[in-house]
């Protein structure tokens, strides 16, 4: 199993939400997803590691970003 993927609405979104999640610690990285971009209409998102997506989720929700999904 690959590091999971927390898919937001635009690459704006995404590198917002990468700099929420390095001031609390929880590394992350941009990444494009071509079946992303087909099931939920961007192709962007933050992989994070393992076990910390959960988290990640909920740190992005409380700054105002929206996760579409979580995808592995």
């Amino acid at each position: 199993m690959g590091k999971p993927m927390l898919v937001v609405s635009s690459i704006t979104y995404a590198m917002r939400g990468q700099k929420i999640l390095e001031n609390h610690g929880i590394p992350s990285s941009i990444e494009r997803d071509i079946k992303a971009l087909a099931k939920y209409g961007c192709g962007y998102g933050l992989r994070v590691s393992v076990g910390s997506d959960q988290t990640a989720k909920d740190i992005l929700t409380k700054g105002g970003i929206r996760v579409l999904a979580v995808i592995d």
